[in-house]
């Protein structure tokens, strides 16, 4: 791992319970001290809360934000934490990774900083809706040699990776694979949860309508790129990848095979379907639905001989988990076999990524190295991951009907 720079003090920092001893990990894993580049609602709704539960694997070092008080919500639950302007300050004040939870059209000059300071990165996603952002990041990452892992945390779930495992070994025989999300995206998912008053949902600001033009080019409506930002982009490129992760090593792609995309409902709700062959069909569609006081999220596989049926809970509820229920009928006899798997409370996607992020990037040496990963899973997420995502979900925006 490179780095610039030696470490030093922190500039800024508040005293807390949760500091924990730098290495504090479990034996041939030290625990990773990071900064956090963006500490607004997704950082206090999810990757904090899973933080403090996490001490001796993560810790925050140090935090980049404009907001004083986004800053100081972050540093009143945890120790040591520097406030720092740059990843390489951040380097001094002692973080060895970056957390990026910023607006998406901030993440390429965070990105780019840290990958120049030689921090490890994990981005929420999207990580980019820009094209020519992606690929100016795939090639820092290359020249750099610090990775850059893709926030795609449903992909971490255990019931999900079982999921996509299902689908692989059944692939030759895939008929449809459906996705169906009702998504309140309303104050009580996740307010409780941000200890200052979250911004209302609304129109984009000027800075991310400008990143969509540049994304969209200038053809694009005003529709296209609410749409772009929000039902595709902001949701749907999640179930792209896990789409995308079934369908690994099949040839088949869902860009280029687009058949109809369709929004209604103002824009907030979004159907899309493709056909990668002749065989296959892959439908998937997100509403916003203020009303609903639960997310619902259905994803289901189904081949010649099985169905697998994959439900989600909202990702920031620890209540409930994921679960799948995989059905099989013998072709001979007819008898039919429901096999049930399910995650269970408090197992959620970003807690599981933050534990094989860190597992990814603070191994130690040691008398055996580290566990083999589960079968093709690994490795993480990362940047052409992303850039075949945006793909599919950009040829959506720009054929909306």
């Amino acid at each position: 791992m490179r780095h610039t720079g030696r470490q030093g003090p922190p500039a800024e920092s508040a005293g807390g319970p949760h500091g924990g001893p730098a290495g504090a990990g479990g034996p041939g894993h030290a625990q990773v001290p990071v900064v956090v580049i963006g500490a607004g609602k997704v950082a206090h709704a999810a990757h904090l809360r899973e933080m403090r539960d996490l001490p001796r694997l993560i810790r925050p070092a140090a935090v980049i934000d404009p907001d004083p008080e986004h800053r100081a919500a972050l540093m009143a639950g945890f120790g040591r934490v520097a406030v720092c302007t740059s990843a390489e300050e951040a380097v001094w004040a002692g973080a060895r990774a970056a957390l990026v939870l910023s607006p998406w059209w901030t993440h390429r000059d965070a990105v780019l900083g840290c990958l120049e300071a030689g921090l490890p990165v994990l981005c929420e996603k999207p990580v980019s809706l820009d094209l020519a952002e992606i690929d100016e990041l795939i090639a820092a990452e290359r020249r750099t040699g610090v990775p850059v892992t893709a926030g795609y945390m449903k992909r971490h779930d255990p019931v999900v990776q079982l999921f996509v495992e299902h689908c692989r070994d059944n692939a030759a025989t895939a008929r449809r694979i459906s996705v169906d999300i009702h998504d309140p995206n309303a104050p009580h998912l996740v307010d409780h949860l941000v200890p200052y008053a979250p911004p209302p949902y609304g129109p984009q600001p000027p800075p991310a309508q400008e990143a969509l033009g540049r994304a969209l080019g200038p053809g694009a409506s005003g529709m296209q790129r609410e749409v772009y930002a929000r039902g595709l982009g902001g949701s749907l490129i999640h179930q792209v990848n896990i789409v995308h992760a079934a369908l690994e090593g099949t040839g088949r792609t869902l860009h280029g095979s687009l058949e109809h995309s369709v929004q209604w409902a103002g824009g907030s709700a979004v159907s899309c379907r493709w056909r990668p062959d002749d065989e296959l069909l892959v439908e998937a569609g997100h509403l916003r639905l203020p009303g609903h006081h639960r997310y619902r999220e259905t994803i289901e596989f189904t081949g010649t001989d099985t169905v697998a049926t994959l439900t989600l809970p909202s990702p920031y509820a620890r209540d409930e988990g994921a679960t799948l229920h995989i059905d099989t009928w013998e072709p001979d006899t007819g008898a039919s076999t429901r096999t049930t798997h399910r995650s269970g409370p408090a197992v959620t996607g970003f807690r599981e990524q933050l534990r094989a992020w860190t597992r990814s990037i603070a191994w130690t040496s040691g008398p055996g190295g580290p566990p083999a990963p589960r079968r093709g899973i690994w490795p993480l997420p990362g940047l052409r991951e992303v850039r075949a995502d945006t793909l599919v979900v950009r040829e959506a925006a720009l054929r909306l009907a």
